[in-house]
């Protein structure tokens, strides 16, 4: 049944004898479409994309042909008749502009065969076998008789076992292009090409940064009607059709249509952006776009090539596509930068799928706030503080949309390069003035926030440049910092602010990388050894520096941290140590100190912020010159220091001396009972706070000649003396030198109430605690009584369900940290696994928040999520100060532990003043979980009673005191001796180890073969 003429666009060419004809409409779904078979050809068929049937001879060239010839044509056809018996399919008769019969030319170019005989026929049949004859004639297409040309005519495809893929992105590289032909669209994003010339490898391709709605599950094809049937289902549904039946995506059709209106069956450029790991091709399509219909564009200029358009650019402008985020970072940056543009435009304009849209909430706000002020602070590569000029206020800036290395925290080591980004930024624009102009803010809330209790932070971003000089250009820091390659740029979601700047910040960027700088480079960094001296504890160690100090004369040194209105801490680079230093002869008022420690709160003095806010500013990371002294008990180095002059200062610029700046401006004062005479720049100083005090400035404001006059007994109160004898090096107060011995002496008999306050304990730290574990006499676990992660744990835990899940494999591996169910109480614990029985489903754990060993069946061993393994351990190994208990395994070590365990059992809170501290070793990440808190040396007091452990131990006969000529610190010494009299108790009652009379020394005996620290001699001992 033949129709009408009908006019329409071919938009698919399926192989050399058939076309789908589609109508030409305007709106953005799919458009009515015709398959139509030419009358009376027939063209060798293409084989199957499986590879379970190969192309006919020269199948592919005749489908080339007639796919160059017509896609894409406006096209005027009808439908010559129908052949029921194959499915209804249709055949009819195709023109070009109305004059071209596409039959005729796939005919004269000899890439299709006139069918013989038949009832049904083209009304151009003679046309047809005439131009028949004269391809056969003249050898074309298929009727060539080269053999050479005749052996290749079977296109050899890739299978599909074949990893084409990979193989195309390492011949070709990322960001390489071929050129392809668009066999199939399956979604708006999703493609299948084959690649010219030889279309011998076929591809499924997706498109890189975006994606379209889903077309759904495809619906099965419905099967062909027998022949005479009335209104039999086709056997080939359209593509239409197919999408009709299909759960498809709100716009999936449309985004398809938009797409096979553009390049199905045209020749694209594809891009390879890479592969996932699961073979996947994701690339960049560019198309030379279709002609307007009906009209034809002005041709463009002679050679110049037709401008192309991106695929995926075009689908994000009408609104058929969205962004994915790590299929972007698959593209060059500035191209992911544009795509999310154009997305970010498309939901403003409401276009398509984004018709309801409402942006999502976002922790993100938007400010426009700029200020003027002067660099006082760099806290990292990536952070400032900029004291505003016009408030005077400190405001902490983060550059916008970068990310530089994170320093080092409590709970983890500085990432590489962090401190030379630190040092990068601090050379270039420490006290520099800038101008910032703030840019957004967003809420962080981290895990170990979260575990700390802490609520969200707010962080604020901005943008901020030096303020330039005569005859210099303004420069963003942030530019500055990227392009050196200490940061990189952050990749936004579309909806997030980001920097005004950031298409120049992805520039710097991909320099820094193309020059390896940085953080981009393939080296490692430089390593980074200080030596720290300037921690509490310290001040041994530091002393061994003080000669060469004082031999160096001169010495720079880069100010790290400001501690108070005069100590600071300084870093010296030659030396590669760190220090606490103050200048010689003055001291500030004293800031005021909370309650901590055991200590009471300490009020504040008069102007001692003002000293330290001018100390901060004027110090604060500054290159200075010192010039050491001496040091006093607690661990300060004591001499002058003066400012480097900055770069671009003047030749003759005088050095700016600290300590005559604070008395100048009446924030410090001449130490008591200190000879100005013996001061470098003694006289000079006398005068300054002189004048000081005539003006009345700062802490001299209520000064009158008769304090002069009258005594300075009191004039020590309220400020912070240079290494003051009781003083350590963070500014606390040593314990008092004396009480340990005199609370013993006060003491009777057996009682140990009086000897409960403790002597050694090195800077007054005091710990409430409670033992969860005695491992021997020499080792026991504690836990900080009211740490809040140790309650977050206990709730997560037990709010965690773990009685249905699925227990550990085998295959778990010693050092492996997860959850084990403990046997008392059938509860759950965090632990680490330190053996795996082979012979049987059984490990053994260690808890590492409680210190306990057990071992613990499979089937009690849970996996641990993320959130608690972030937790650091909470069991901290501890040991009784200025004692010695038997070695593990020697006589007497069992009784040590039994008395020990009695003592500390019940679970009551102890004090714990700690005498020493061990640090936890850097490399524990790898290592046993106990290695990571550091052991505690302490002396254990009961608060109730204030009873002394060790004390408790000596009068059970079952530890001894060292020998006084072994210990070489006094406090501990003076402690020792304080005890002497209650182990002169047990020897003489014979208690414990003393049943037989002394056992002896290990300090002057060799070890027995069992070895300890003592306890090694027979029970007997020496009679």
């Amino acid at each position: 049944m033949a129709t009408g003429w009908l006019r329409g666009v071919v938009k698919e060419v399926v192989s050399g004898d058939t076309l789908v004809i589609a109508a030409n409409t305007k709106g953005p779904g799919p458009a009515p479409e015709k398959r139509i078979t030419l009358s009376s050809l027939i063209a060798p068929k293409l084989g199957k994309r499986d590879g379970s049937a190969k192309d006919e001879p020269f199948a592919w060239e005749s489908r080339e042909f007639l796919r160059r010839k017509c896609i894409g044509q406006p096209c005027v056809f009808r439908v010559d008749y129908v052949v029921e018996a194959i499915g209804n399919r249709e055949f009819g008769s195709v023109f070009l502009n109305q004059q071209d019969n596409v039959a005729m030319a796939v005919v004269a170019a000899g890439w299709a065969k006139v069918r013989p005989g038949g009832k049904e026929q083209s009304p151009y049949l003679e046309d047809l076998k005439r131009a028949e004859e004269a391809a056969q004639s003249a050898g074309a297409g298929l009727w060539t008789k080269d053999p050479s040309r005749t052996s290749r005519a079977v296109r050899e495809t890739a299978g599909p076992e074949d990893d084409v893929g990979n193989a195309l992105l390492s011949r070709v590289g990322k960001g390489g292009s071929v050129d392809a032909v668009v066999e199939a669209v399956l979604s708006g994003s999703s493609l299948r090409v084959s690649l010219l010339p030889s279309g011998t490898i076929s591809l499924l391709v997706n498109l890189a940064g975006v994606q379209c709605p889903s077309m759904g599950r495809r619906a099965a094809a419905p099967e062909a009607a027998p022949a005479g049937e009335e209104g039999a289902a086709p056997a080939a549904p359209t593509a239409a059709s197919i999408a009709a039946s299909s759960a498809a995506e709100p716009y999936a059709r449309e985004a398809k249509a938009f797409t096979e209106a553009r390049i199905l069956n045209r020749d694209v450029k594809l891009v390879l952006e890479g592969v996932d790991k699961y073979g996947n091709i994701f690339g960049t399509v560019l198309y030379t776009p279709p002609a307007p219909l009906p009209a034809a564009p002005a041709a463009p200029a002679e050679g110049e090539a037709p401008a192309q358009e991106h695929l995926a650019e075009q689908l994000l402008k009408q609104g058929l596509a969205k962004c994915v985020e790590w299929s972007l970072g698959l593209m060059p940056t500035s191209a992911a930068f544009k795509l999310r543009d154009v997305e970010k435009a498309a939901k403003a304009e409401r276009r398509a799928m984004w018709t309801g849209y409402v942006p999502a909430p976002t922790n993100q706000t938007k400010l426009s706030d700029n200020f003027s002020g002067k660099v006082v602070e760099i806290v990292s590569g990536d952070c400032v503080v900029v004291k505003d000029a016009a408030s005077g206020l400190e405001r902490r800036v983060n550059l916008s949309s970068i990310r530089a290395p994170r320093p080092p925290a409590r709970d983890r080591p500085a990432e590489a390069w962090a401190s030379e980004a630190k040092e990068f930024l601090r050379k270039r624009i420490i006290g520099k003035p800038v101008e910032v102009k703030m840019e957004y803010t967003r809420k962080v809330l981290t895990p170990e926030m979260q575990i700390a209790g802490e609520a969200e932070r707010l962080m604020s971003f901005g943008n901020v440049e030096l303020v330039p000089e005569k005859g210099e250009e303004k420069q963003n820091v942030s530019e500055m910092v990227v392009a050196r390659g200490f940061a990189t740029v952050i990749k936004h979601r579309t909806d997030e602010e980001r920097s005004s700047v950031y298409e120049k910040l992805v520039a710097c960027e991909e320099m820094a990388k193309s020059s390896k700088r940085g953080v981009h480079s393939a080296k490692e960094p430089p390593a980074n050894r200080v030596n720290d001296v300037s921690t509490p504890g310290s001040a041994a160690r530091a002393k061994q520096y003080l000669p060469f100090f004082q031999r160096a004369g001169k010495m720079a040194g880069i100010v790290e941290y400001v501690l108070s209105g005069h100590r600071l801490r300084v870093h010296v680079p030659k030396e590669g140590v760190t220090i606490v230093f103050a200048p010689s002869g003055i001291k500030t008022p004293a800031r005021p100190q909370p309650a901590g420690n055991g200590k009471p709160a300490v009020q504040g003095e008069p102007f001692a912020d003002e000293a330290f806010a001018f100390t901060r500013e004027v110090m604060m990371q500054r290159d200075v010159e010192i010039s050491i002294e001496t040091m006093d008990r607690g661990g300060t180095f004591l001499g002058s220091i003066t400012l480097a002059p900055q770069q671009g200062a003047p030749a003759a610029a005088r050095p700016y001396n600290f300590a005559l700046a604070l008395l100048s401006k009446g924030l410090a004062r001449l130490q008591p009972n200190m000879d100005p005479s013996r001061l470098p720049d003694g006289t000079e100083m006398a005068r300054l706070q002189q004048s000081a005090k005539e003006q009345r400035l700062k802490i001299w404001e209520n000064w009158t000649p008769e304090m002069d006059r009258e005594d300075g007994g009191d004039d020590d109160e309220g400020y912070e003396a240079n290494g003051a004898a009781a003083s350590g090096s963070n500014g606390a107060a040593a314990a008092p030198a004396g009480s340990f011995a005199a609370a013993a002496s006060g003491s009777g008999g057996t009682s140990t109430s009086a000897a409960a306050r403790p002597g050694g304990a090195r800077g007054g730290e005091v710990l409430k605690v409670t033992v969860t574990e005695v491992v021997d006499a020499s080792e026991f676990y504690v836990q900080v009584v009211g740490e809040p992660r140790v309650a977050w744990l206990t709730e997560q835990l037990s709010a965690t369900s773990l009685g249905d899940a699925p227990p550990i494999p085998p295959e778990l591996k010693t050092g492996s940290s997860c959850l084990a169910q403990y046997s008392l109480d059938g509860c759950w614990y965090r632990a680490y696994v330190e053996r795996v029985n082979r012979s049987e489903p059984m490990y053994d754990v260690y808890f590492i928040d409680y210190g306990n060993r057990e071992k613990v069946p499979s089937n009690k061993v849970r996996t641990m999520d993320s959130t608690l393994a972030a937790v650091p351990p909470q069991a901290i190994p501890c040991c009784l100060a200025h004692i010695k208990v038997p070695e593990a395994g020697s006589d007497w070590a069992a009784d040590a532990r039994a008395c020990l365990t009695g003592l500390l059992s019940g679970g009551r809170p102890l004090l714990a003043h700690v005498v020493s501290r061990e640090r936890p070793d850097p490399r524990a990440a790898s290592k046993h979980p106990k290695s990571k808190n550091g052991k505690i040396t302490a002396v254990l007091v009961e608060p109730e009673t204030n009873t002394n452990i060790a004390v408790e131990m000596l009068l059970a006969g079952l530890a001894r005191l060292p020998k006084l000529r072994k210990v070489k610190d006094a406090a501990a010494r003076e402690a020792i001796q304080a005890m002497a009299e209650y182990e002169d108790e047990a020897r003489s009652a014979h208690r414990g180890m003393y049943v037989y009379g002394d056992p002896g020394d290990s300090d002057d005996e060799e070890p027995a073969a069992g070895g300890g620290r003592f306890g090694g001699a027979p029970r007997g001992g020496r009679r």
